[in-house]
């Protein structure tokens, strides 16, 4: 591959990653989702605590929490149609991705596992 195909392979990445940090940058208004009682207020408190979160925090979270943001994150992909709030859901599901331990999620959600038993 010469040059100009390496950047041309690159380039995608730079376009999602900037579309990412693009809806990243637009926070969506929970509140009014839960007022209009499209979300409840567990998955409101859940989901407003979790995006501000620096990466350590959501790891600490997943820990704790993976069964709350599991069902968290499929009530809202459930409930809200709104596309630009669709992707900031996706984005943030993807971010949690990143943080690891997402895949102890996967797991409780596959098999209805109670992810506090493993943590004692």
């Amino acid at each position: 591959m010469d040059i100009r195909g390496a950047v041309d392979a690159a380039v995608p990445t730079n376009i999602i990653a900037a579309k990412a940090a693009e809806v990243r940058a637009n926070k969506v208004n929970w509140q009014s989702y839960l007022q209009g009682q499209m979300i409840s207020a567990e998955d409101c408190e859940f989901i407003k605590k979790f995006e501000v979160a620096h990466s350590e925090e959501k790891q600490t979270i997943l820990t704790n929490e993976g069964h709350q943001c599991a069902r968290t994150f499929l009530n809202l992909m459930a409930h809200i149609s709104k596309e630009q709030t669709v992707q900031y859901i996706l984005t943030l599901i993807d971010d949690t991705l990143v943080v690891g331990s997402f895949c102890s999620v996967i797991h409780w959600l596959k098999g209805g596992q109670n992810m506090q038993t493993n943590t004692s």
